[in-house]
């Protein structure tokens, strides 16, 4: 018995002879040696594919992790651009000296038995009058007085002593504080709950950024006016400013003057990307 293959051409010719070669089957019979190999060779393909794809996304790196670092706060602080008016103290002024009055020289009884008369122009002017000499201290709006032996203003300096100022709302930096925020538990405690909350973004490329941050101390020690003072992207300033709006323990707040300010604050926050 010959070895001979159902799909060679003489034998598909032989079978479709007088029949209908337009219905399809005679059409994939006489191509089907054609469809196997490419059948064969796209599925090694395939195969191929799925074996190197881990291998490329390894060799690109297109994976990342990035994770919010603690970093030790800085001792620089940086100043904002609003100036706070400075308050111009008051000069001091001295009291004049006390004047004294010279005791009057006795007079010898001779000099009363023999007086001498001299001309008009020559003669000692007449003793003041009480009111006169009396030292007079007048009154004036600014609560300062002039003191003198006459009716005539004084010309000598009057010490004013300043009142303590109210700063009431305004908002100072922490460079005229007598004492700066503290929050509870110290500094490294505010940053552990910053890297304990903040979400990192998948970020390809970048091995560190840092977000400078601004925000006021209030006097009841909570924070206002959060913001990023550098917007590094990735979303990442939002999510710096929703964090610092989630913490609920206050801080307590500058003094100055034993009295509690608004204090306006920079922190720095650096995120590390692996």
């Amino acid at each position: 018995m010959s070895k001979q293959s159902l799909y060679e051409a003489n034998w598909i010719n032989l079978v479709f002879e007088n029949r209908n070669k337009e219905y399809g089957a005679y059409q994939l019979r006489k191509e089907n040696a054609k469809t196997s190999i490419l059948a064969l060779f796209m599925g090694v393909l395939l195969c191929a594919s799925l074996i190197s794809i881990p291998r490329v996304l390894s060799f690109f790196n297109l994976i990342t992790t990035a994770t919010a670092t603690i970093i030790e706060p800085i001792d620089e602080i940086i100043q904002l651009t609003t100036v706070q008016p400075q308050v111009k103290k008051q000069e001091e002024k001295i009291l004049p000296k006390t004047l004294t009055q010279k005791p009057l020289e006795s007079i010898d009884k001779k000099q009363l038995t023999n007086p001498v008369i001299v001309k008009g122009p020559l003669a000692t002017p007449d003793l003041a009058t009480t009111v006169e000499s009396t030292t007079i201290i007048k009154n004036t709006t600014d609560g300062t007085g002039t003191i003198g032996t006459s009716t005539t203003p004084s010309q000598g300096n009057v010490t004013v002593i300043s009142a303590p100022v109210d700063y009431g709302d305004t908002v100072v930096t922490t460079a005229i504080l007598d004492k700066m925020p503290e929050f509870p538990g110290g500094i490294n405690k505010f940053y552990n709950y910053i890297g304990k909350n903040f979400e990192s973004p998948e970020v390809n490329g970048e091995s560190s950024i840092r977000i400078y941050v601004s925000f006021v101390v209030e006097k009841d020690g909570s924070m206002s006016n959060i913001q990023v003072k550098n917007e590094p992207g990735y979303g990442l300033g939002r999510e710096a400013i929703r964090v610092l709006k989630s913490m609920r323990t206050k801080w307590s707040p500058g003094m100055i003057n034993s009295k509690a300010v608004r204090t306006s604050y920079n922190l720095p926050i650096t995120v590390q990307m692996h």
